[in-house]
Order: structure tokens, then sequence, then C-alpha cells
């Protein structure tokens, strides 16, 4: 885990490694992915297939680094966030694995229902991402006051 000391000149919470740092790092993936999905709906089918796999990839990436972070931090903190992971990760495993059956199948009626099922996925995705940026706002906040105020309680000693 990164130093949470600010350096000298700059604000406390705002050091490139720290809590706002990694929200600027979020908020970066998300426009890049946004640019990713805007710039697929105009390739031809061949493209955009190269694109799912590639963001499929980013994302287990990220479901691993996850969970690297996860047992690093699972000294400091509650059990919830473990089964958290684990039951976010079960979820994406059965989806990806029925969204994976249904792309063998080519009658019209069941890929139109496996893209219904996919546009919800996306949603259902998007809204626990949402939660999870909000969840990281408050988290950063929070972390910058504890910063703020042990900095005053150490001057205060002094």
């Amino acid at each position: 885990m990164s130093d949470p000391t600010p350096q000298q000149n700059q604000a406390p919470g705002t050091t490139p490694a720290g809590p706002a740092g990694r929200l600027a790092e979020l908020s970066q993936k998300a426009q890049d992915a946004q640019r990713t999905v805007a710039a697929s709906i105009a390739e031809d089918r061949q493209k955009l297939s190269a694109a799912v796999a590639d963001a499929k990839d980013k994302a287990e990436q990220g479901a691993q680094r996850l969970q690297s972070s996860g047992q690093r931090a699972k000294e400091n903190v509650a059990g919830s966030w473990n089964q958290v992971q684990t039951s976010w990760q079960d979820h994406v495993d059965s989806v990806r694995a029925k969204l994976d059956e249904r792309k063998a199948e080519r009658d019209v009626k069941r890929l139109q229902h496996a893209a219904d099922d996919a546009e919800d996925y996306a949603s259902d995705a998007i809204d626990f991402a949402i939660a999870a940026v909000e969840e990281a706002e408050y988290a950063t906040l929070d972390a910058v006051l504890a910063r703020v105020e042990a900095d005053e309680a150490a001057d205060a000693v002094q």
C-alpha cells in the first residue's frame, strides 16, 4: 500500500499514489472505456469481436488485481469485502458462462435474447461501477479527513 503521507507543498490526500490519485486513475479508465465503446459501435464485426475480447481480458486482469488487493487488505479489513469480491466474481463467471453458451447458438430468437441479456448485464455492471465509484469517493474523502486529523493531532502534541 502506498504511503498516505502528503508530500510537501501538496494538499492532504493529493499525492499521485494516494486515494485522490487513484480516483483520477479511475476517471481515466472510465473515459477510456467510453471512447472504446463509442469507437466500437462504428467497427465491423471482426474488430468489434476483438474489442470485446480485449475488454474481457482487461476486466479479468482488473478482477485479479482486485482479488490481490483484497488479499493484501484482508488483514486490515473485515471479511465482508472479500465476500463482495467473491460474490461479484461468481456472478461475473456465471453470466459470462451463460453468454458464452448463447454465443454458440445461431437461432435468431435466441441471439436476440442473448443480446438483451448482454445489454442487461452491461447495465448492471455499470450500476455496480457507479456504486463502487461512489464508495471510492467516500473512502477517499474519509482517508483525507483521517490524514488531516492525524496531522492536526501531531501538530498539537509538538
